[in-house]
Formats: C-alpha cells, sequence, structure tokens
C-alpha cells in the first residue's frame, strides 16, 4: 500500500509538467486573472483526471455506447483547443486583476480546466494505459491501484496550486508586452495540439 501510494503520488506530480493545453492554461489564466481563478483551472483538471480514472479503474460500462465516440471526442476538442488558441493569440490587453467571485465566472473556470482534460484523447491513453500497467505489470490489486490513483489526484492538485501560485507571483515583474507573448506561445501550444489530435485521428 505504501508503494502504491509513493508511486501514486510521484505519478500525479510529475504528470502536471508535461506542458499539454491545461498546463498553459492554468499558466495563463493565473497571470492574467489571479490565483483564485487558476485554482479553479486547477480543479477542474482535478475533477477530469478523478472521472478518467473511475472509468479506467472500474471499466466502461457507464458510457453509453455511442459509434465514432473517439472521432466526436477528438473534433470537440480540436475545436475547443482552437477556439481557446485564436482568442490567446489574439487578445490585446491582458487583465492583471482577477475578476469578482461570481457563478457565473467559477462555472467558466472550472468548466474550462474540465473540457481541456476530457477533450483530450492523449489524457485517456495515458490513464488507462497507467491502468492496465498496473494491474499486468505491477500486479497490483483492486485496493492498491485506487490508492495509486487518490494519492496521485492529491499529487495533481498540490501541483497545479503550486504552478497557479507562482504564476500569479510572476505578473509582478512581468510587463504587459511579455504577458501578451506568453498569451500567443499558450495559443499556438493550443492550435498545435489541436492539430496533433486532428492528425492523429483522421491521418494515422
Amino acid at each position: 500500500m505504501i508503494t502504491a501510494a509513493f508511486f501514486g503520488f510521484l505519478y500525479g506530480f510529475i504528470l502536471c509538467f508535461t506542458f499539454g493545453p491545461a498546463f498553459f492554461r492554468l499558466i495563463q489564466t493565473s497571470i492574467d486573472n489571479g490565483y483564485k481563478s487558476g485554482m479553479l483551472i486547477a480543479l477542474g483538471v482535478t475533477a477530469a483526471d478523478a472521472i478518467l480514472m473511475f472509468l479506467a479503474v472500474f471499466g466502461t460500462a457507464f458510457l453509453p455506447q455511442i459509434d465514432n465516440f473517439d472521432m466526436y471526442l477528438s473534433v470537440g476538442g480540436a475545436v475547443l483547443l482552437i477556439g481557446l488558441g485564436l482568442i490567446s493569440i489574439f487578445k490585446q490587453q491582458p487583465q492583471l486583476v482577477y475578476p469578482k467571485t461570481k457563478f457565473g465566472t467559477v462555472l467558466y473556470y472550472f468548466t474550462s480546466g474540465l473540457f481541456l482534460n476530457l477533450l483530450n484523447p492523449s489524457n485517456y491513453i495515458a490513464v488507462f494505459g497507467t491502468s492496465t500497467y498496473l494491474k499486468g505489470a505491477q500486479h497490483f490489486d483492486l485496493g492498491q491501484i485506487i490508492i495509486f490513483f487518490c494519492l496521485s489526484l492529491v499529487a495533481t492538485m498540490l501541483a497545479e496550486s503550486l504552478i497557479s501560485y507562482y504564476a500569479n507571483k510572476m505578473k509582478k515583474v512581468l510587463t504587459p508586452k511579455i504577458i501578451t507573448r506568453i498569451n500567443q506561445v499558450a495559443g499556438l501550444v493550443f492550435i498545435g495540439s489541436a492539430m496533433a489530435i486532428l492528425y492523429k485521428q483522421f491521418m494515422i
């Protein structure tokens, strides 16, 4: 159990630094709108991970049988990423203060993190591949796998909280021009990720 907990925590922490769309969205939001907004992104990302891990552990029996589900998932994720990318690239004046807390704002940032993970097929591959590896190669039982993924969720939330906190602190030394460049780089990452998703879906 201790081994499962240790490697689960390590897995979750490292997974946050894979520099995917959610990582850049977290940094971008924390710099533009503050730590609280970044934390909502982090909560959404962690919630998405929890959903994927639940499905990986207990199977996909809860999912409806939908023809071409992977294609719809890929296209939906790509459209979301392209939209975020265009907004990031062409946004002219970054805001260095976070908005007032309202339900709509909370929902917006939370669902941004949630859907960035749920609509990214590579996350399914990572989580389901890890689950298969734990069962097959490491011979983890159900209890050990649950502990592994639970600790990975704790580590994910901790790591993303730290990323959000220090990204927000950085805005004190960043000029609006530099923040604009960060947003543009994030936008290019979003669009590049969308192109990669579509390429894997339709060209391979």
